[in-house]
């Protein structure tokens, strides 16, 4: 077997996803714990910020690309049965 046979695959790399505001937490920990992806909170930085400035925080999942847009396809749907309550 070659050194290129053992190396991750495109899909097998992690990867982050960010996550709206607003998104529900209870949606966001179903999709966590199905898809076995990681909920992570880090600095969102923006160009031209300055380093004395408060950094506000952003939720991302962070997984196999392949479980991310599994997991996005599942919280889309989560999200329309969850706004359905509000007809």
């Amino acid at each position: 077997m070659s050194a290129s046979d053992t190396s991750p695959k495109k899909n097998d790399k992690e990867t982050l996803m960010p996550i709206p505001a607003g998104t529900p937490y209870s949606i966001l920990a179903q999709a966590a714990n199905k898809f076995d992806l990681e909920l992570i909170e880090k600095d969102i930085v923006f160009p031209g910020s300055a380093q004395d400035e408060i950094v506000p925080k952003g939720w991302f999942l962070q997984g196999k690309q392949k479980d991310l847009e599994a997991a996005r396809a599942f919280i889309i749907q989560k999200m329309k049965e969850h706004m359905k309550r509000f007809e």
